[in-house]
């Protein structure tokens, strides 16, 4: 975790164990840390502190857990991420998306193929890469 974030989101939470005991609360300074990481919609703090914002790396344009919606093949579609990784490329990631309600993966007409669970590379923008980096325009999603 870089240095100086990690050092911000402690004094919050000091700030914020502080302000509750002015208030007659009192909390343990590690629950503090699990406040202050659901503030900043965290699972928890070990989640936020594992974040690329607070590592200091380029942040990935999505989250596990987030809700995304866009188009696949020109096709509305939506759904939940729930997987993310980085690529040896820079700027790219590998995400996994749990599509609900399924997402018809062809292009033709003649046939179709629904699926629920997708695994593309992505760029910061959301829409998604050759591992050349080029776009194919397959998938384009944004957070919900």
């Amino acid at each position: 975790m870089s240095v100086q974030i990690q050092d911000d989101y402690k004094s919050q939470a000091k700030r914020l164990r502080a302000a509750l005991a002015d208030d007659g609360h009192t909390v343990s300074h590690s629950r503090a840390l699990e406040l202050v990481a659901r503030l900043h919609g965290a699972r928890d703090w070990n989640t936020l502190s594992a974040t690329p914002a607070a590592t200091g790396r380029v942040s990935a344009p999505f989250m596990v857990g987030e809700r995304v919606t866009g188009t696949f093949n020109d096709s509305p579609a939506q759904g939940r991420v729930i997987g993310v990784s980085e690529t040896i490329k820079p700027d790219l990631w590998r995400v996994t998306v749990a599509f609900d309600p399924p997402v018809d993966v062809v292009t033709s007409k003649l046939f179709s193929n629904e699926r629920r669970r997708i695994q593309m590379i992505v760029g910061a923008d959301g829409r998604s890469r050759r591992l050349t980096g080029s776009e194919t325009g397959v998938m384009a999603l944004k957070r919900a």
